[in-house]
């Protein structure tokens, strides 16, 4: 049995072993969601077949849903463009204790860690019309930050020149999803494709393979974790919203930011660079954010890659393998 093989088997045993632990939680991150009536569907319909056969129409349904995105022409575009590509390698990875199976809203840095000390990230999803990308990155050049943007396929595939100037200017880019859905109201192989195709474009476009993934609406549950976990994403939330989206103004997104608790060391703070008022807001959310001592880095350079516990929309970093036991 191959790799994807064997991801796919423990995933078909997590479906049905996931609940919504969160759902009801006053300090869960916004987006969580139980697709329990996904789940019973999934249940119902298996229920007339065999466990083995159970399992095979399973694989066989995700494999072919692979199968529907493959690469396509590969561009080649003569480029110096790259990223970091981090995959998860260790069922710890994600999950942690308790099976706290959501995405990662901040990072509590550990001591030792200077090079990450008072850092944390500016995320900007991209995924729809009224667009400020420009407006956005020199104002980040400005102030000498670096940000990552959660792109969907359909605004790539539009703006292929947006997404390689955010490369250039030292920026990287995550993958949002190929039309946005909610992802609770798909099935597994639409999720499949929804990724995969925004992956293998930005691997045919440019040779980068994604790693970072943002729901869309930010609607996850511990099934939809389970398949990007083992699709090799790390998905990311965000500790502080700035539902910059709703056009209200200039000093409503300023009044979440400012004195806000949440802003601190390890903090991800959720943007749109489609968000009419976020340009004129940005620089003085860079300047409360300087004021407090804190550093904008890109995600991959915020989070930790492997041995860690996500509790609560916070990661971890495990130091000893004892310390997942306890």
């Amino acid at each position: 049995m191959n790799k994807r093989a064997l991801n796919i088997l423990i995933l078909f045993v997590l479906i049905f072993a996931s609940n919504a632990v969160f759902a009801s939680s006053d300090n869960t991150p916004a987006g969580v969601h139980n697709d329990s009536s996904y789940e019973s569907e999934l249940i119902a319909s298996a229920s007339v077949l065999s466990a083995e056969d159970a399992m095979k129409a399973y694989v066989e349904e995700i494999s072919a849903a692979y199968r529907e995105v493959e690469l396509p022409m590969v561009y080649n575009l003569p480029s110096q463009f790259s990223q970091t590509t981090i995959h998860p390698q260790k069922e710890s990875d994600f999950f942690g204790k308790n099976n706290d199976v959501i995405p990662i809203c901040e990072v509590a840095i550990s001591p030792e860690d200077t090079e990450k000390k008072n850092c944390m990230s500016l995320t900007f999803d991209s995924a729809f019309i009224n667009d400020y990308t420009f407006k956005i990155l020199d104002i980040l050049d400005e102030h000498d930050i670096k940000a990552t943007f959660f792109m969907t396929y359909g605004f790539m595939s539009k703006n292929p020149d947006h997404v390689m100037e955010i490369l250039k200017r030292g920026h990287e880019i995550g993958n949002h999803s190929t039309t946005h859905p909610d992802f609770n109201k798909i099935s597994d192989a639409e999720i499949v494709k929804e990724v995969m195709k925004a992956h293998n474009y930005m691997q045919s476009l440019l040779g980068i393979e994604l790693s970072l993934f943002r729901f869309p609406y930010g609607s996850y549950s511990p099934r939809t974790m389970t398949i990007l976990k083992n699709m090799g994403y790390y998905p990311i939330q965000w500790i502080i919203d700035s539902l910059d989206w709703k056009n209200t103004g200039v000093e409503d997104i300023l009044n979440r930011i400012r004195d806000n608790e949440r802003l601190k060391e390890g903090a991800i703070i959720l943007f749109h660079n489609g968000a009419k008022y976020t340009p004129d807001a940005l620089p003085e959310i860079i300047d409360i954010i300087e004021k407090k001592n804190l550093k904008c880095v890109k995600v991959s350079d915020l989070i930790y890659h492997h041995d860690f516990n996500v509790i609560n929309g916070k990661q971890k970093k495990v130091v000893k393998e004892e310390d997942d036991k306890q």
